[in-house]
C-alpha cells in the first residue's frame, strides 16, 4: 500500500463528547448520516501501560467517516524523542533512522486538532489512544481531550456478539476489511473508519438512527452480574438434576432446566 504523505494540519482543543450535547449540538437532531466521525489511531513507544510511563506516539492519523463515506484527514510520523524499543520497532516497522528529522508532537498538535474538529471521536480500543494524546497534551502545554470518545470494540460487542475476538484483526476481517498497513497508524484508522461504516449499517438495521441513540447503544451496561447470575443458576439447577436423576423420575425435574435455559436465551438488548 502506498503510504500517504503527511499533512500538517492543527486545533488546539481535541472535540468533546458527552452524554447530552456534541460539539454544540443537540444530540437528538444529528443522524448518523449527517454525523461525522474522525477515527483515530496512534503508535506509541510503549504497550497498555505505557502513556503514564514515559510512553510517547510515534505516529498518529485521523480518517473521516462522513455520509458513508472515508477519506484519510491527518497523518503523521514523529520523533518522539526517546529511543524505539526493538519490539516496536519490529511491529511497526518504524525505527528510530526513520523518524530523524521527524516533527514533535508539539509541531503538529495544532493541526491535529483541526483534523478531530466538527468530529466524534472514534478509536479501536479508544481509551488507549485517549490517554495518549491526553498525556502528550498535557506535556506541551495544550488542553487535553475532553468528553468521552467512542470505542469501536464496545460497539462490536454490542452489535456483533457472535464474534468472540474483538482486536482490529478479527473485526476487520469479519466485516472484509484490509489492512495492507497494519500497526502504522494511516492504515489502522482507515480500516477502523470502514469497520466503523459496517457497524453503523448494523446499528441502522437495529434502529438506531441518531447519534444520541448510537451514545446509548455504546454506553450501555454490558448487565454482567446478572448474566453470571443466571449462569451460576444455570449450573446450580443443572447439578441439582443430574443428583436427583440418581433417585428420582427425569420428567419431575426437566421443566425447571428448561425453563432457566430458557430465560438465560432472552436477548438483553432492545436492539437485539
Amino acid at each position: 500500500m502506498h503510504r500517504p504523505p503527511s499533512r500538517v494540519v492543527v486545533r488546539k482543543r481535541l472535540t468533546e463528547l458527552d452524554g447530552n450535547s456534541w460539539n454544540g449540538t443537540s444530540l437528538a437532531s444529528e443522524s448518523l448520516e449527517h454525523s461525522r466521525f474522525a477515527v483515530v489511531d496512534v503508535e506509541t513507544t510503549a504497550g497498555r501501560g505505557g502513556a503514564q510511563n514515559g510512553g510517547r506516539i510515534l505516529e498518529v492519523a485521523v480518517a473521516i467517516l462522513e455520509g458513508g463515506t472515508v477519506h484519510l484527514a491527518f497523518e503523521a510520523l514523529l520523533d518522539p524523542g526517546i529511543p524505539i524499543p526493538p519490539w516496536v520497532a519490529r511491529l511497526t516497522g518504524i525505527t528510530d533512522g526513520l523518524v530523524v528529522g521527524r516533527p514533535r508532537f508539539e509541531d503538529v498538535a495544532a493541526g491535529l486538532g483541526r483534523a478531530l474538529e466538527a468530529g466524534v471521536f472514534v478509536a479501536h480500543n479508544a481509551r488507549f489512544d485517549w490517554r495518549f494524546l491526553a498525556v502528550e497534551c498535557a506535556t506541551v502545554g495544550v488542553p487535553a481531550p475532553v468528553g468521552k470518545p467512542l470505542c469501536t470494540v464496545r460497539l462490536t460487542r454490542r452489535l456483533v456478539p457472535e464474534l468472540r475476538h474483538r482486536g482490529l484483526d478479527h473485526v476487520a476481517a469479519f466485516f472484509g476489511v484490509d489492512n495492507p498497513a497494519r500497526h502504522r497508524a494511516f492504515g489502522d484508522a482507515l480500516a477502523t473508519a470502514y469497520v466503523l461504516r459496517a457497524l453503523l449499517g448494523r446499528a441502522r438495521d437495529r434502529g438506531v438512527e441518531t447519534l444520541e441513540q448510537l451514545v446509548e447503544l455504546h454506553d450501555r451496561p454490558r448487565h454482567t452480574k446478572t448474566r453470571n447470575a443466571e449462569v451460576g443458576t444455570r449450573n446450580h439447577e443443572t447439578r441439582r438434576w443430574e443428583r436427583g436423576t440418581r433417585n428420582s423420575p427425569v420428567s419431575v425435574v426437566q421443566p425447571a432446566i428448561f425453563h432457566c435455559c430458557s430465560d438465560f436465551r432472552v436477548p438483553r438488548s432492545a436492539f437485539k
